[in-house]
């Protein structure tokens, strides 16, 4: 490894130690409701306002051997947990990108003149790259906070989310143009279907606002089986029959008809009328244009498969199934990794979510899991090695491509 590698490995383990420590104050004061800047860190027991030097990662809490300067009373262990595990995860993450070639890359096959197959891969350098990297530690770190919330309360704070989503569209923007490693660029009529579902999405955020159309679970909802069994028996409200939750989840459906009806309306137009197209094609060919409808339109393919799975499961089973948190987190998690990751990430989160569910039903009795935890590992499996899953699916989507494209407008051949 040579000296600037080095160099810049370890400042991204500190800067994990750092985010770690800022992780920390997020997961204890978000679920509370409290402002994650104000007022500064203090002492849970004594309230006594910490020193800088008390908030030095990992080391402070080792200095003080684990109890409040001014209380004596014992500090949790999780503090420089959480602290070690994200910088242990950065500078994890730095090696496996920057030294080993993981993460987004490319395969080059060419012969020489004697005949002979060549592969060449194109992995990531630091300095071209550096936006991936900051992106991918952006991601980490919201991963982890929304993790740990989620595994203790069963909710993911929306502000996790939607600030992954936003920070996703400006670094695809204007910092990892088209042909660059871990660009999220598409065709002119994906990007069509993404304009149109963003309008849809606004139109019926705006109807939602006017009182035209209703928010699902409003007045109540089911409560957790966690929180159930915290009530005294003679508490505990009626278990919800499921032609209520089959009701409410119908009203979410409603709320995705617009998305729907006009991204389909849109493909339809620009693959229909040629001098449409071609000025579509132009325009989203713009580089920050289709950089931020790319990240956009994997933003949507991220929540709108949990947001299926959530109505498919609800509606069949009578009970929810999923929650909207999750919908949120892969809508975040899409901006940033596209649309063919996340829907990876997705089918891969139920293997670890399933079998840890089987033990907690056959131990507790217990059917409900945070599933955001889950959702997280399998979003970081396809962090390192979506490109070599990609290039074995390629073919098949391909092809599925093809169809969905001559389903709407038969006989053009594409852009």
């Amino acid at each position: 490894m040579d000296p600037m590698t080095l160099t810049v490995a370890l400042f991204v383990f500190f800067l994990g130690t750092c985010v770690g420590s800022f992780l920390n104050v997020i997961v204890y004061r978000m679920p509370r409701g409290m402002s994650i800047v104000s007022p500064p860190s203090a002492c849970p027991n004594c309230d006594h306002r910490l020193a800088f030097y008390d908030n030095v990662p990992v080391i402070g809490w080792l200095w003080l051997r684990g109890k409040c300067r001014y209380c004596r009373c014992p500090i949790s262990i999780r503090y420089p947990v959480v602290e070690l595990l994200t910088g242990s995860i950065f500078l994890f993450h730095f090696l496996m990108l920057f030294v080993y070639g993981w993460g987004p890359y490319e395969v080059h096959r060419a012969s020489d003149m004697m005949g002979i197959t060549r592969i060449q891969f194109d992995t990531l350098e630091l300095i071209r790259d550096w936006p991936v990297l900051v992106l991918h530690l952006w991601l980490i770190g919201a991963l982890l906070g929304a993790s740990l919330i989620d595994s203790e309360h069963y909710i993911i704070p929306l502000g996790i989310c939607w600030w992954t989503a936003g920070i996703g569209m400006i670094v695809h923007a204007f910092f990892i143009p088209e042909g660059h490693l871990g660009n999220l660029h598409q065709t002119p009529w994906i990007d069509a279907a993404t304009l149109g579902g963003s309008l849809g999405l606004l139109l019926s955020l705006f109807l939602l606002k006017k009182g035209m159309i209703r928010r699902s679970f409003a007045d109540d909802q089911p409560l957790l089986e966690k929180d159930r069994e915290q009530l005294p028996e003679d508490q505990r409200p009626e278990v919800w029959p499921a032609w209520r939750v089959r009701r409410e989840i119908r009203l979410e459906m409603v709320f995705l008809m617009p998305p729907c009806l006009l991204a389909g309306m849109l493909v339809v137009l620009v693959l229909s009328i040629p001098e449409l197209g071609h000025w579509w094609g132009q325009l989203s060919s713009q580089t920050v244009v289709s950089g931020l409808l790319g990240s956009l339109w994997g933003a949507l393919v991220g929540g709108m498969i949990v947001w299926f799975f959530r109505i498919v499961g609800s509606y069949g089973f009578g009970r929810e199934a999923m929650g909207l948190g999750d919908v949120h987190l892969m809508f975040g998690i899409g901006a940033v990794i596209g649309a063919g990751a996340t829907t990876v990430a997705f089918f891969l989160a139920p293997a670890a979510g399933l079998l840890i569910a089987l033990v907690q039903w056959l131990s507790q009795g217990r059917r409900e899991i945070p599933y955001g935890p889950y959702l997280s590992l399998a979003t970081y499996i396809v962090l390192l090695f979506y490109t070599p899953i990609a290039l074995y699916l390629a073919p098949g989507m391909q092809g599925l491509l093809w169809a969905v494209q001559q389903l709407v407008s038969p006989g053009v051949s594409g852009h």
